[in-house]
Parts: C-alpha cells; structure tokens; sequence
C-alpha cells in the first residue's frame, strides 16, 4: 500500500478520497488499511467512514471490513441512463463483438487507472475480463492501456508510435493467456474519449487478424460518428 503524501482537508474530498482507496484488487478494506492508503489519521478517517456507511456508499461487515455500498450501484445505473456517450457506444460494441466473434471493450482514463465503461456480454470465459464499472491500473499494461497512455501521457517513443499506427497489439501483457488490440475512440470534433479493446485468447489469434478486428471496430464506430483518428 501507498500512503498519500497530501491528504486532502476538505471534508467532501476526504470522503471523496477514501472511497478511491477501493480497487478491484482491494474491495474490501479495513479501518488501519483506509487511513494508511489515504494518508489521514485513524479517528478523521472513521468519522467519514461513519458518514459514507450511513449514506450507503459504503457497508461494513461484522469482521470490520469496509467495502462499497449499493448507492454506487444507483449512480452507476443513473450514470449509464444519462451519459450519451455510453448509450452511443453500446450498438457499435455490440456490432463489432457480433462481427469478430470476440470481446469487445471501451476503457477511459481514471488518474492511473483504466475503467470499463462499457462491454458486450457475448463472452464465453468471464475469468479473464474486465466488468462494465471496474478499472485495473494502467501499470498492469494491456492494449487499452497503451491506447490511452499515447494520448494523455508526456510523449514518448511508444506513444507516438501508437498514435502514428492507429492501434495497439497486446500479448500476455496483463494476462499471459491473451492477446488484444486496441484503437482510440474520437469525437467527431477529434476530442479525445478512450479506447476500444478487442481480446481474446492468444492462441486463437493472429496479428493480422487483430488489425482486421481494429479496421471493422473503425467500421461500425463511424456508423454512429465516432472516429479513430483524429
């Protein structure tokens, strides 16, 4: 665990805060755990603790652990029911899943994580993906994560590589038994959104058939007014 080096004072960001210790790695924590990842004192930490379980944003069991509570469900589902974006991308995801058989992804930029805001449920091993709401650090790699490092982080050789090319071929780079290839997702004005994420097991596919996977992605992502380039 890392502690934060500056806490935040406010009250609402300190709420804010701790809820942003959760990780799909870490969902359920403990009281010693929150105020070591969030840099806060015990006693500042339990009195918001105290407030976030009494709103439902989080539950605490009877072994003392905390963990997220069913209002984020509410606002995950509000989100979804209000976001144009997400609504726009779902029959795009659902075409290009249709079409190449495989799973069909979008990820946007958390600070250092990627989040799943969107997928097709077309899967046939959940084992190995990310569900709609999770996110995983972009330390873990992928090709998502790459996609979405070329454009927001400083320049670097990979990441003008990445954005001269278009896409990104991933091999065993957060799970050795997978392979994926991902493309950046534009408005129609060029601004920037996330990436989309087409995987599947590695020894099913070829590079060749991922860059035939990223060209129909460009297809039906188009069909709506979404672009792969800016």
């Amino acid at each position: 665990m890392t502690k934060a080096a500056n806490p935040p004072s406010g009250v609402l960001e300190r709420g804010l805060h701790l809820l942003d210790c959760f990780t799909q790695d870490q969902p359920r924590l403990q009281l010693r755990e929150l105020a070591e990842i969030s840099g806060l004192d015990k006693a500042t930490a339990l009195r918001a603790l105290k407030t976030l379980v009494e709103y439902n944003y989080l539950q605490k069991s009877a072994d003392g652990y905390y963990s997220p509570g069913p209002m984020n469900l509410r606002l995950a589902a509000l989100f979804r029911r209000t976001s144009n974006m997400v609504s726009r991308l779902e029959d795009p995801i659902q075409a290009i899943s249709t079409r190449v058989n495989h799973t069909t992804s979008f990820f946007v930029r958390s600070n250092d994580d990627r989040m799943c805001l969107a997928r097709d449920h077309a899967v046939r091993d959940f084992r190995y993906f990310i569900e709609v709401g999770a996110s995983v650090s972009m330390k873990q790699g992928g090709a998502a994560a790459k996609v979405l490092e070329a454009f927001t982080d400083p320049d670097s050789e990979v990441n003008a590589r990445t954005r001269l090319n278009g896409y990104y071929i991933s091999r065993g780079e957060r799970n050795r038994h997978l392979a994926s290839v991902g493309i950046p997702v534009f408005e129609g004005d060029g601004s920037f959104l996330g990436a989309i994420a087409i995987t599947g097991m590695a020894v099913d596919l070829t590079d060749e058939m991922l860059l035939d996977f990223a060209r129909i992605a460009a297809e039906e992502l188009s069909k709506v007014g979404f672009r792969t380039r800016q």
